[in-house]
């Protein structure tokens, strides 16, 4: 099995669902959901949605690791599915937010195989401009695509971080309008709506 993908999209409810927060609960169930903000509820529900879709059930759920990396149970135990997760709030206007959400399963039995990233940027997001000259090099900036540079660099990074240099180790070349190149391997790019979505790595090179 390659690597599979989901991406959802949830409205932010300015009202708290009480069935959505038990449905948190359920798939987080080391997280308290009444703490979470409104933003972050519907993001972790995009997620659920995502995971539901990969795995065609609820019978699952979501821990992580001291460094924050997700760990996915399915049917009670730790399975043997390696799993990256994003995602990101779109303030569409000043009464309306979305919540994106994109994640990758895969299933590997080895170290190397279970090293994979998603990441995913909305359009347009202000914060690329401010801190594109910290974390890109100058000709990744010069192409136009510093969605696609920025968030193929966070999918490196939780693949084979940490430890990495976003200048000096994490380097992005274009390959073609939707495969970039990066740490020897190919990066896919999907764009949903607003969205940009680079998940990997999809191929050795």
């Amino acid at each position: 099995m390659g690597i599979v993908l989901a991406i959802k999209y949830v409205n932010v409810d300015p009202k708290t669902n009480n069935d959505v927060l038990m449905r948190l609960a359920k798939h987080y169930p080391k997280r308290d959901p009444q703490g979470l903000s409104k933003n972050r509820i519907a993001e972790h529900e995009a997620v659920i949605n995502c995971l539901y879709e990969l795995i065609g059930n609820e019978d699952w759920w979501i821990e992580h690791e001291e460094s924050g990396e997700p760990v996915l149970f399915i049917g009670g135990v730790r399975g043997n599915m390696s799993i990256s997760i994003s995602h990101a709030i779109d303030q569409v206007n000043e009464s309306k937010s979305v919540a994106h959400a994109a994640v990758i399963l895969c299933e590997g039995s080895t170290q190397e195989s279970s090293r994979i990233g998603v990441d995913l940027v909305i359009k347009g997001d202000p914060r690329l401009e401010r801190i594109a000259d910290r974390v890109m090099r100058k000709e990744e900036m010069e192409g136009g695509r510093l969605e696609e540079v920025w968030a193929c660099k966070e999918a490196m990074f939780k693949a084979f971080g940490p430890g990495l240099d976003f200048v000096k180790d994490l380097k992005v070349d274009f390959l073609s309008n939707d495969l970039l190149k990066g740490l020897g391997r190919k990066w896919e790019v999907k764009r949903i709506g607003n969205a940009v979505v680079v998940l990997g790595p999809v191929d050795r090179l």
